[in-house]
């Protein structure tokens, strides 16, 4: 859709990180002098607000880009429920189709920008409607994706999987980054180092698991050289 420069922030599951990753990113690349626009096309799960639905992921976005879009340039697609996205969107009586998504996207994806931060909903493969899943929203936008591993028991099988599907679907992936989500977890570095000599892109960047998040703090974690000399 776009030949604009960007990052799709896609999961091996839900509550892995995608938004940590995707703020953080944002955040360093504004340090870094880059101009910027954060978006989640579809989110699942908000608070009703006088200004309408609310998801307290699209609302971060928002705030770490360097350019501060409307909400609804953020986040064109929101459902209370915090359920799969295509039983929201049933419920709701929504369209919810590629096409349909990438036209609601698409003035955000003209704006003149340096970079443009996706973030994905749930893992790799959610479905959108009976016929289409997240993989396929992807690809019609056209940005290679960063893999957002969520560090806990059985993390390496979702990696995995996850990896081999976007192989499969012909999806550029041009990095991985490691997020501990358990802060109890055991074996921590093996499993990371595992999957660097298993996965044959480069692991960008390695976030320990803190209670209290500072963005500034995670975005040093990235290796922006590799992000950006891959992207």
């Amino acid at each position: 859709m776009t030949s604009s420069k960007g990052f799709f922030i896609i999961g091996t599951d839900t509550g892995v990180g995608k938004t940590l990753v995707a703020t953080s990113l944002l955040s360093g690349l504004k340090t870094r002098c880059y101009c910027t626009i954060g978006l989640k096309p579809i989110a699942s799960g908000a608070q009703s607000t006088i200004e309408g639905l609310r998801n307290e992921d699209a609302l971060s976005l928002q705030n770490a880009a360097s350019i501060r879009l409307q909400y609804d340039q953020v986040n064109p697609f929101c459902f209370a429920e915090a359920i799969a996205p295509h039983i929201a969107a049933t419920r709701a009586n929504c369209s919810l189709t590629v096409s349909t998504i990438l036209e609601a996207c698409r003035p955000s994806l003209t704006i003149p920008v340096d970079y443009r931060i996706v973030e994905g909903v749930g893992g790799v493969c959610v479905p959108l409607n009976e016929k289409e899943l997240f993989t396929d929203l992807v690809r019609g936008m056209g940005f290679p994706c960063i893999l957002v591993v969520g560090l806990r028991l059985g993390c390496l099988n979702q990696a995995l999987l996850s990896w081999k599907y976007l192989q499969q679907c012909n999806l550029p992936v041009i990095g991985w980054i490691a997020n501990q989500v358990d802060s109890v977890m055991e074996c921590v570095i093996e499993n990371v180092e595992f999957l660097k000599a298993s996965l044959p892109i480069p692991c960008l960047g390695f976030f320990p698991y803190f209670k209290q998040i500072n963005l500034s703090d995670f975005s040093s974690l990235i290796d922006y050289k590799a992000l950006l000399d891959g992207g």
